[in-house]
């Protein structure tokens, strides 16, 4: 019975932090997956990785797909209010950004424990829009 009971708990939920004023659940990414098409909540995606033409998204329920899109039209179609390209193999959900740690590491954390280098070119401008995002979220 114990069996049972240890293969229906769930791990930890990663909880988003959206400002009052997002409307959530309003877009969707339709993804080629497995000879059919699926769509996913822009709300659930955590961030994507950038491989050459290809990219990794990842979301929240911990789940990884493959797209052959790059990082750039994704950047083209996602809100930027909500989305930051970080660096130039990654873009972030800023919903799901823990903390910045800016040090020598420069990096940031994800609900899920990820840690996300960013580009030390714009270290300072993604500094101030990370601020921005946290001002309005506790605003």
């Amino acid at each position: 019975m114990e069996a049972n009971l240890s293969s229906t708990i769930q791990p930890l939920a990663i909880v988003p932090h959206f400002p009052a004023s997002y409307q959530r659940g309003s877009h969707r990414i339709a993804l080629p997956y497995l000879n059919r098409t699926i769509f996913i909540g822009v709300d659930d995606v955590l961030c994507l990785q950038g491989e050459g033409n290809y990219t990794f998204l990842f979301t929240r329920d911990r789940k990884r797909y493959l797209v052959s899109k790059t990082l750039k039209e994704f950047e083209k179609t996602l809100d930027p209010g909500m989305f930051l390209r970080i660096h130039k193999s990654y873009i972030v959900n800023l919903a799901y950004v823990q903390r910045g740690v800016f040090t020598k590491d420069r990096q940031v954390r994800l609900a899920d424990g990820r840690e996300v280098a960013i580009s030390r070119r714009r270290m300072k401008e993604i500094s101030q829009q990370l601020s921005r995002y946290w001002q309005t979220l506790f605003n």
